[in-house]
């Protein structure tokens, strides 16, 4: 830029030429005063020539667009007007105004006021300054080449009738709904005291703005602004807490619906910035009714005197960065993005043009007032296409090296080491005063907390000369610094030393078990006597007698022989059967008995055991309930017999923490194990044990499940005789068979009450 800035300068159009860009030429100042003379204008609508009359030795100008509404601005400077000159008016020029500043050098502008977007040509002729304008916005090669890229902000407007931008604004008086419209005229009206309706016949809606803006944290009537598609068009909806009174009004393309704010809320705002004495800024009372008291964490900001707000009041009120109240633009990074700028939005074209008059267009834009001092001077050439003026201003500032501070409605500019050396000397100078101050004395009784506890807390906020001492005895605090430390730190206490809320919780552990088991058996014997006892004799000398009979008693054990005696060849029969039935069939000599037993089992069972144990607890304390046995487990060693205890017990351990919402995060560990006489160890029962431990976000009053377990368990069995067992049908007379099947669940569930504060 600065290599081809001679070039441009003798030929105003040859950097445009290059870079396909249409810039305004800036010539060097001249040495000689120019008198500005009647700007006549001439042609139609489709192109407008305007001819301005200049009078002395080089003249020189600079030039740039602005929009809302669309205008050039040529500035001529040690220039001045010719006695009766005015701008006329025709084509594309609505009206022009010349006008006088004092910049260092007598500067004239010439304003023209566009009937809509154009583009522009400027060059000399002889003595004048022709301009030539034409509908349209000028061809900006390096936007086309851009094209293909995501660039940030809305969507593309749509083609024909649309709404282009939707935005809230809020200030003390006024709420505003501002909607930026093309080719379309609204249609307001009030359905209800709290609705206000805006229909945009025929009206596309770009999805950017399928948004709904929640405007309820203001100190305003607005509750929220939505837009929607309709059959007709688009529909905007303005929801309102209160009936309030509004107008209509129009700045070009933009219209805005401004809603008076009701005196309730003018107060409720104003009430906001306390002005009490410093040493007591605030009470519980003030702070309940304005939302700012932090108990169980409710957000609040203490200022250096002890001054208390609400955040949402310091940080987002709604006015961006329009607030008189504004952040100072020497506190701005580079890198930062454009989403903290929230000012009026313009165009900016220059080169070569003299920095005093950038700030003059930038107050005119924001409506603010812009002081320099007198180190500050130079040129400064910048292209700005829609951007805030602020993130201009700070784009400008950081180009230069220079930095701002904001005091109201005024923009005090000067050089970064400059304002950074005044901070530095006030710094010192409050460093000064500070050590001059007396000290004085509070005594602070805490109610709920230790003084132990706070002290730790209070110590970053003491001065260098400040002191706290602690009075365990009566739990007291004695500080001694000065007074804006001292009502700092008591707003400290007035939120730290609260009582805390409390939570009842109640856990039920609910235990299920069912069993059912189904067994079929068969016993069966048989005995052969060929005996004189019978009749039967062999008539053998050897064997003259056989006797054939089972060899099982009726207890299962094995025996031999004998005549008359109960035997068994197959002992099948069910276990701990509950049915039987027997069968004996015999000769009438008893030569040969046939008995048979069949017996059946089944069983089913069902059980449930519900534990429920209930504490009551403080925020942020633990609490635990046992309830059981410890049983006594003998352990030998060589120092002898020694008796050690287990717990077999229902054990409910929690720590629950109160959120800002409504929740309860508890840290929640249950036991519950009990003996289990089934299996034993000399005598002595194992432990079944069955324990849980988590963490859980649950609802004030809800009921929550913290885990289970779902257990079945089933078996078959069966017992035979080898080979003859399995025989098809007839081998069911030497076998048996059980089966079983055992389900277990078990639930834990958890329910907390917040306990109210009297």
């Amino acid at each position: 830029m600065n290599i081809l800035n001679g070039a441009v300068m003798r030929s105003p159009l040859l950097f445009g030429a290059i870079c396909g860009l249409t810039l305004v030429a800036s010539p060097a100042f001249a040495a000689a005063p120019t008198t500005v003379g009647a700007a006549a204008v001439a042609g139609t609508a489709e192109r407008t020539e305007v001819r301005i009359p200049l009078v002395g030795e080089s003249p020189a100008y600079s030039a740039f667009k602005a929009s809302n509404p669309d205008r050039l601005v040529i500035d001529f400077p040690a220039s001045a007007i010719a006695e009766g000159a005015t701008v006329g008016a025709g084509g594309m020029i609505a009206r022009g105004e010349l006008t006088t500043f004092n910049d260092g050098s007598d500067v004239v502008r010439l304003t023209l006021f566009v009937s809509g977007p154009f583009s522009h040509e400027l060059r000399q002729e002889g003595g004048s300054l022709v301009v030539e304008l034409v509908p349209g916005a000028a061809a900006d090669p390096l936007a086309d080449a851009l094209a293909g890229s995501r660039l940030s902000g809305p969507a593309a407007t749509p083609e024909g009738p649309a709404l282009t931008t939707l935005d809230f604004a809020f200030d003390e008086s006024t709420s505003r709904v501002v909607m930026g419209l093309k080719s379309v005229e609204p249609a307001v009206s009030q359905p209800s005291a709290r609705l206000i309706v805006v229909d945009l016949p025929g009206a596309v809606m770009p999805s950017s703005l399928s948004r709904e803006i929640d405007s309820s944290r203001f100190f305003s009537p607005v509750e929220s602004v939505k837009a929607r598609p309709t059959r007709a068009g688009t529909r905007v909806e303005i929801a309102l807490r209160e009936p309030a009174e509004y107008q209509v009004k129009r700045d070009g393309q933009l219209y805005s619906i401004e809603i008076t704010n009701p005196p309730s809320m003018a107060q409720a705002r104003s009430e906001q910035a306390q002005r009490a004495a410093q040493a007591a800024p605030s009470g519980p009372d003030t702070n309940e009714k304005e939302g700012l008291s932090n108990a169980n964490g409710g957000e609040v900001i203490i200022g250096s005197s002890g001054f208390t707000e609400d955040p949402q009041a310091s940080f987002g009120a709604g006015n961006g960065s329009d607030d008189p109240n504004g952040l100072s633009f020497a506190e701005d990074a580079p890198g930062s993005g454009s989403a903290r700028y929230r000012g009026r939005r313009m165009s900016i074209d220059l080169q070569g043009a003299d920095i005093h008059a950038v700030f003059r267009f930038i107050a005119d834009t924001a409506d603010l007032n812009i002081v320099a001092s007198d180190e500050v001077d130079g040129t400064v050439t910048v292209r700005l296409k829609d951007v805030p003026w602020d993130q201009a201003l700070a784009a400008v500032l950081q180009a230069k090296g220079l930095a701002a501070q904001r005091f109201g409605n005024i923009i005090r500019v000067a050089h970064i080491e400059t304002i950074k050396s005044e901070q530095q000397a006030a710094v010192e100078k409050d460093k000064a005063t500070k050590l001059l101050e007396p000290l004085e004395i509070y005594v602070a009784p805490l109610d709920y907390s230790s003084v132990a506890d706070v002290s730790a807390q209070l110590q970053p906020l003491l001065s260098e000369r400040g002191t706290i001492q602690t009075d365990t005895r009566s739990n007291q605090l004695i500080i001694k610094d000065v007074r804006a430390s001292i009502a700092m730190m008591r707003e400290l206490l007035k939120r730290v030393d609260q009582q805390n809320r409390a939570v009842s919780i109640e856990a039920r552990f609910v235990e299920a078990t069912s069993s059912k088991v189904n067994s079929l058996g068969i016993q069966w014997g048989s005995s052969v006597d060929a005996s004189g006892a019978t009749g039967y004799q062999t008539g053998a000398f050897f064997p003259n007698s056989v006797g054939v009979s089972g060899g099982l008693s009726q207890t299962g054990a094995s025996q031999f022989y004998s005549p008359g005696s109960d035997s068994l060849l197959v002992d099948l029969g069910s276990s701990g059967s509950s049915g039987a039935i027997a069968f004996s069939l015999g000769s009438i000599p008893g030569l040969i008995d046939l008995d048979a037993r069949l017996s059946a089992l089944e069983s089913e069972g069902w059980g449930r055991l519900v534990s429920s144990p209930r504490v009551s607890v403080m925020d942020n304390e633990s609490a635990e309930v046992t309830q059981g046995a410890s049983i006594p487990y003998e352990s030998v060693s060589a120092q002898g017999t020694t008796v050690q205890f287990v717990d077999a017990v229902l054990l409910f351990k929690i720590t629950p923490h109160i959120t800002t919402d409504g929740h309860v995060a508890m840290d929640v560990k249950i036991k519950n194990n009990r003996p289990d006489f089934s299996t034993t160890v000399q005598g002595r029962p194992s432990i079944a044990k069955k324990e849980l431990s988590t963490k859980v976000l649950v609802v004030d009053g809800d009921t929550a499940v913290l885990g289970g377990v779902y257990a079945t368990e089933e078996s078959w069995s069966q017992e035979r005789v080898p080979g003859l067992g399995s025989i098809p049908l007839l081998g069911y007379l030497f076998k048996n068979s059980t089966t079983s099947s055992r389900q277990n669940e078990m639930l834990v569930f958890i329910t907390p009450r917040i306990v109210a504060n009297d």
